[in-house]
């Protein structure tokens, strides 16, 4: 028993208790709490970049389709493609959510299109070009 409540054990079962009583109080928070359905359309909507085409089916049975604005840890806008209005949507309110193929405006696509007509113009000029060197000599 000396050895329990002497020296350097009860310094132990201090430090140990009052780690114990300090775990409670130091978990996470979070300020919204959101249901699992709610986390998984928040999480999709994470990994989208601002200005990405998305479309959006709401659980009323609407469709709303345009650009992903600021993502909320509670909401998030959504630029319409229609009327160019922002609008709010709760993740509550959000059925399914996908990223568009579409794409408004030059240079938006998300990868490199080749274009086929830019070997025929690059060819024709070359051919011009050799054929006024040579008619030039």
């Amino acid at each position: 028993m000396q050895t329990v409540f002497g020296g350097r054990s009860a310094i132990r079962l201090a430090l140990a208790w009052a780690l114990l009583a300090l775990v409670p109080g130091a978990q996470a928070q979070s300020a919204v709490n959101l249901n699992k359905h709610e986390r998984k359309i928040h999480k999709r909507l994470e990994h989208y970049a601002a200005g990405t085409y998305v479309n959006v089916e709401l659980r009323d049975g609407t469709d709303r389709a345009g650009l992903l604005g600021t993502v909320a840890p509670a909401s998030f806008t959504l630029t319409d493609s229609d009327s160019n209005a922002e609008e709010t949507h709760s993740y509550s309110e959000v059925a399914r959510v996908a990223k568009s193929r579409e794409y408004i405006g030059e240079g938006s696509e998300s990868r490199h299109h080749f274009r086929p007509w830019v070997p025929v113009v690059v060819g024709a000029v070359a051919a011009g070009a050799a054929v006024t060197a040579f008619e030039v000599r």
